[in-house]
């Protein structure tokens, strides 16, 4: 089973020509600096560990220099997080949210297959969002020969709600 850090799954969404935060991944606290210099403004660091609620666990930090990026950067390397060692921080522009959303693909064991889950309510730690809200949030299995449809993306946004303009962007 692949596993994608954030950074390596927003690599191949800009390869596909959908518009991500500027950025990059970072392996110290210098490296850092330097991505937070070229970027020219406030940044948000995010440890690269395959767990959500990355968050909540002090694991994405905010910063508005190269300085304090490179101190965030030093906080979160080498944590260990829920079992998952950090030796890669994603360092991105920190931008104005409006609203958030979440998307993911996760291999279900039972079906043997990719699922595609979605949520109204984005940000950090979306089994709580799950457990919290659980109209908010849907899945479904994706047949791996043809992927996800047009019309099964369509219907998982009109299921937790989505509808009009906001649908169609």
């Amino acid at each position: 089973m692949a596993r994608l850090h954030e950074s390596q799954g927003k690599s191949l969404l800009k390869e596909a020509k959908i518009s991500i935060p500027k950025g990059g991944p970072a392996h110290s606290p210098e490296e850092t600096s330097v991505i937070a210099e070229k970027l020219g403004g406030p940044v948000v660091i995010k440890a690269q560990a395959w767990v959500t609620g990355r968050a909540s666990l002090g694991a994405i930090l905010f910063a508005d220099t190269p300085q304090e990026a490179a101190e965030a950067a030093r906080a979160i390397l080498g944590m260990q997080i829920k079992g998952f060692p950090v030796d890669t921080v994603l360092v991105e522009e920190k931008l104005e949210i409006e609203r958030e959303f979440y998307a993911g693909v996760i291999i279900d064991d039972q079906k043997q297959a990719p699922v595609v889950i979605f949520s109204r309510i984005g940000g950090s730690g979306i089994e709580d969002i799950a457990r919290e809200h659980p109209d908010a949030v849907v899945r479904t299995p994706i047949d791996i020969r043809r992927g996800l449809l047009d019309y099964q993306a369509r219907d998982l946004i009109r299921q937790v709600g989505i509808h009009g303009k906001l649908q169609l962007s």
